[in-house]
């Protein structure tokens, strides 16, 4: 199953970057779920090769229908370059949480990390920080004789052309889909507006780039039915391919028949006769609910490049602070404590009083 190794120029990463300016503005964005975890472990590549030309992983790749927010070419027959334009396809909410700096109104609280959080635009804050990428991967990919640990940044890229970042959140080792939360206020409009921390697709942004910390159910939706298989939903930066939670029958994937990095050797609509894969479970908040490590061959140079889009956090806060009191625009109306409202990841709401 396995293809031939490929060298080093296989593996090129680079983020695009617009100058000085634009990487400060980028950093008016919030930052959400930018996990430190871990550092890597090299590999070396194991034998076995099949011809370039017939790879299957080549060919499954090159059969993908990619999103109209990224640009993909094939330099070589093991080559994929992807260009991304940094922002999400699908229509995001009006409004986000984002870690409030010290002058920002705090309206909810993280369920897990208790970080506290304000309220931030999506259309004059965190959109005009979206930034591109680019990122050259081997798309013959081979098994490593050990895993790399994934950590803040990139660890992947979804058809969607947004980032696949690993599980945790700011502190490395909380789950961002457990860390979840929500604050519903009246805008300057009297439109009645909700803010989420997470949004409805396991979604948010670094602060350069739009993200997932779990199955990102906007794009699964693009390929998938409801109950039937799941298809190939992005490449991780190793090589092998990503895919929501179901099999080839449909049936849900447990974590349980997952290996450590979330892969598993098995059918699927592009791999009748089987082949490795990761998978993004449905409906899990642990740590599972994204790679925590690359099990393919991946060079230490990808893996740091892949981190640059990762956030600064402490320069981000002081920007958003700077940005809001340039403008003036981006806080809500005074919301009323009955207003106010924080979903935990169990389901059940607290409202503004207790919190």
């Amino acid at each position: 199953m396995n293809a031939p190794h490929q060298p080093e120029a296989c593996f090129r990463l680079h983020t695009t970057r617009l100058g000085f300016a634009a990487i400060c503005l980028s950093l008016t964005a919030f930052a959400v779920g930018c996990s430190g975890r871990g550092s890597s472990s090299t590999t070396t590549t194991p034998t076995t090769p099949t011809t370039p030309t017939t790879n299957q992983y080549a060919t499954a790749f090159k059969s993908v229908s990619w999103g109209t927010s990224v640009t993909v070419t094939y330099p070589s027959s093991c080559e994929m370059t992807i260009t991304t334009t940094g922002k999400p396809d699908y229509t995001p909410n009006a409004y986000y949480l984002a870690p409030a700096t010290g002058t920002q109104t705090v309206v909810a609280h993280t369920s897990q990390t208790n970080t506290a959080l304000a309220v931030v635009s999506y259309a004059s804050v965190i959109a005009p920080a979206l930034q591109g990428s680019s990122a050259t991967l081997n798309i013959c990919p081979t098994m490593a004789t050990s895993s790399t640990a994934t950590s803040g940044g990139a660890i992947g890229y979804l058809i969607s052309g947004t980032a696949l970042f690993n599980p945790f959140e700011m502190n490395g080792t909380t789950p961002a889909v457990a860390d979840n939360a929500s604050y519903t206020f009246t805008d300057g409009a009297g439109t009645s507006q909700t803010a989420y921390f997470l949004d409805q697709c396991d979604s948010h942004s670094s602060g350069t780039t739009w993200h997932a910390h779990g199955n990102p159910n906007c794009v699964t939706s693009q390929v998938d039915t409801a109950t039937g298989p799941s298809h190939i939903i992005g490449i991780a930066l190793d090589g092998f391919p990503i895919y929501g939670g179901r099999d080839v029958n449909g049936a849900l994937v447990t974590v349980s028949q997952l290996d450590a990095c979330n892969g598993i050797n098995s059918a699927t609509p592009e791999f009748p006769s089987g082949a490795y894969h990761y998978v993004l479970p449905l409906n899990v908040t642990t740590k599972y609910a994204s790679l925590n490590c690359l099990s393919g061959t991946v060079s230490a140079m990808t893996i740091a490049n892949a981190r640059k889009l990762a956030c600064n956090m402490k320069m981000m806060f002081a920007m958003i602070e700077s940005k809001q009191q340039e403008t003036g625009k981006d806080k809500p109306k005074e919301a009323t404590p009955k207003d106010a409202t924080m979903v935990m990841p169990d389901g059940s709401v607290m409202r503004a009083a207790s919190m």
